[in-house]
């Protein structure tokens, strides 16, 4: 019994780290695609929603509009864009566990979450 306890104990703290590693991708700058989807008639819809790019200088741009909307986004200790400004004014785009993708929510978005993933300079 005492064996399998700490066999147990193991593969989760393996399986912790191997978790904390994976969200551990530095942040890249440059365009991020937007995606938001609907849940219709038993399947999902992918609507695009345009695009934002974000800069070494703590500036972002979102490109989703005839006229871009820009303001500025710091980086909490988790990874996590905090936006301040601009269209995703109050936001967040939270770190997944996949490499530069995240699920932005934002006070003015109608779509409720969007997934947002790194599409290069």
């Amino acid at each position: 019994m005492k064996r399998n306890f700490l066999i147990i104990t193991l593969i989760l703290g393996v399986a912790a780290v191997a978790l904390a590693q994976n969200l551990n991708w530095p942040l890249k700058y440059g365009k991020y695609s937007c995606t938001a989807s609907k849940y219709s008639n038993g399947s999902y819809e992918f609507i695009p929603r345009g695009s934002f790019v974000i800069t070494k200088d703590k500036k972002y741009t979102y490109n989703g509009f005839e006229k871009p909307s820009s303001g500025t986004y710091s980086i909490d200790k988790d990874g996590n864009l905090l936006f301040k400004g601009g269209y995703f004014d109050g936001g967040k785009a939270e770190k997944t566990d996949r490499e530069n993708k995240f699920l932005l929510v934002f006070p003015s978005n109608p779509d409720n979450r969007w997934t947002v993933s790194y599409v290069g300079n």
